[in-house]
């Protein structure tokens, strides 16, 4: 595939990746660029010092359109050319065969991930779970089979697999270890399509495929203490920033747990005692596991506000059987105005 001279970008989505690219593309001002997202990702504080997306594409001076489907906007119309490249970031729609048609080729999805692995939502909370470091980049043709966050079946145009360093732990620390090496990607790609690049296409291999459906924190994430120690602390790993944190209870309180750890000098414990606090020193908490103790750094309320003066050691963490069940069978689907109850 060769996509020809490209004067015009226009990405779809959001999410941190989006906004650095984009303004890499303005920084470097030899192509026009818009954006295409949603209120979902436009209101989305996707930097810690709490930016928004819409605040940085402002900031850039770089044109951008809400849209709840891009496949009924006439903008998207009047804006694309014979040298426009459209690539999709994290987008919230499936596009249909007349958009499809209008771009003539030069209409391509990043995906973060190891195609065709990890395909569905909340790749990097999957893959902590996994105890998976391996990470991927792919661009990816977009056809009408596309279905977000579901399936997608066009070619790869390009790939690249890299693995995360050994500090990684919970979510955040995989974002912010991928934007770099995504970012390098994308502006590869660019350069190689400026240099007039043929990019020979590949299938994907469908005998490899691995579905995980997306998760909503607050409704997935409650731990069953009758898991092993290595599981719990994984589970806690996995929904800690930027998510609210892995949920439990104290009393009839419901709280979130971060920031863990595991240490085997005190333990094993017997199951019975799983979930039971023990010792509380240094601003953290001493919680008995199967095979060892769960230390805790992170314990809050659904306000945010820190409950350590509320524990005392003999207390226990406790999940009542129903929000187990809940978790397991509750199946999170998500649109451009966010979560669909």
């Amino acid at each position: 595939m060769n996509f020809g001279t490209i004067d015009h970008i226009i990405l779809f989505g959001g999410a941190p990746l989006l906004a650095a690219f984009a303004g890499d593309i303005a920084k470097r001002g030899s192509r026009r660029i818009d954006v295409f997202s949603s209120a979902r990702h436009l209101e989305e504080t996707i930097f810690r010092e709490g930016k928004r997306l819409g605040e940085i594409l402002d900031e850039n001076k770089i044109p951008y359109y809400d849209t709840p489907d891009i496949n009924r906007d006439p903008r998207i119309r009047d804006l694309v050319t014979e040298r426009t490249l459209g690539i999709g970031i994290g987008e919230t729609w499936s596009f249909d065969r007349e958009l499809v048609d209008l771009f003539d080729g030069r209409l391509i999805d990043f995906m973060g991930i190891r195609l065709p692995r990890y395909r569905g939502g909340a790749h990097y909370s999957w893959q902590i779970l996994r105890k998976d470091r391996i990470g991927g980049c792919n661009l990816q043709v977009i056809n009408e089979e596309m279905v977000q966050g579901v399936f997608d079946s066009g070619e790869i145009v390009k790939t690249r697999e890299y693995l995360f360093p050994p500090s990684v732990r919970i979510p955040q620390d995989y974002f912010d270890a991928a934007i770099e090496q995504e970012l390098a990607f994308l502006n590869e790609f660019l350069e190689e399509v400026s240099a007039g690049k043929d990019f020979p296409l590949t299938k994907v291999q469908e005998n490899f495929s691995i579905y995980f459906p997306r998760l909503y924190t607050l409704r997935h994430a409650y731990i069953d203490w009758g898991w092993n120690s290595e599981d719990i602390k994984l589970f806690i790993c996995a929904f800690d920033d930027p998510y609210p944190g892995a949920s439990t209870f104290l009393g009839e309180k419901r709280i979130f747990l971060k920031d863990c750890s595991l240490e085997f000098g005190d333990g094993p414990f017997h199951p019975f005692q799983s979930g039971l606090v023990y010792r509380i020193s240094n601003e953290a908490v001493f919680v008995a596991t199967k095979q060892g103790t769960l230390v805790i750094r992170d314990v809050s309320d659904e306000n945010g506000r820190s409950v350590f003066e509320d524990i005392g050691t003999g207390m226990r963490f406790y999940t009542p059987p129903k929000y187990l069940e809940d978790a397991m069978t509750y199946h999170a689907v998500y649109d451009a105005e966010g979560l669909r109850e």
